[in-house]
């Protein structure tokens, strides 16, 4: 594998980012939507909300992972864990896959109440990239909050 981000050989424009993965790369570009300010490279924050609903249902933050698997990937797999950091006593989180998961390749489960886990259900077996949405519904002292990850997922062909 030759990281093409590393020396420059990439076509990535200078809004995105160039992310190395097995026998190519990918250009990426993180945007924050309206209402959020970008606080880092892959983290945006609400800025406000309009009232109690909004704030209910609209992520207070939105996150981006990349993660590069291969096709060999045995199944069923751990490929990312969720929840509060800190977490408390009486936190509870729920986990649901709200876009890119069409296919089913993927699914959730909580380790407790308060850490959860996506993973990879289905044997992908074709290099194929995905974008999932998982978001995290946090339940702590009698209010809901919501988290919003968005995990880039490249799965390559296994190197021989």
């Amino acid at each position: 594998d030759i990281d093409e981000c590393a020396i420059g050989t990439h076509n990535c424009s200078a809004a995105e980012t160039c992310y190395n993965i097995q026998g190519s790369y990918r250009c990426l570009s993180f945007e924050c939507p309206s209402n959020y300010r970008k606080v880092s490279d892959m983290r945006c924050e609400r800025i406000n909300c309009f009232n109690y609903l909004d704030c209910q249902n609209t992520p207070v933050r939105i996150t981006y992972y990349q993660l590069n698997f291969q096709t060999n990937i045995v199944v069923p797999a751990h490929i990312f864990r969720i929840g509060p950091s800190p977490a408390y006593a009486g936190d509870n989180i729920v986990l649901t896959i709200t876009k890119g998961n069409e296919e089913g390749y993927f699914s959730t489960r909580r380790l407790n109440s308060y850490t959860g886990i996506v993973f990879l259900q289905r044997q992908v077996k074709e290099p194929k990239d995905f974008l999932l949405d998982v978001e995290m519904k946090l339940w702590r002292q009698g209010t809901y909050t919501t988290f919003l990850a968005k995990i880039y997922i490249f799965i390559t062909a296994h190197a021989y």
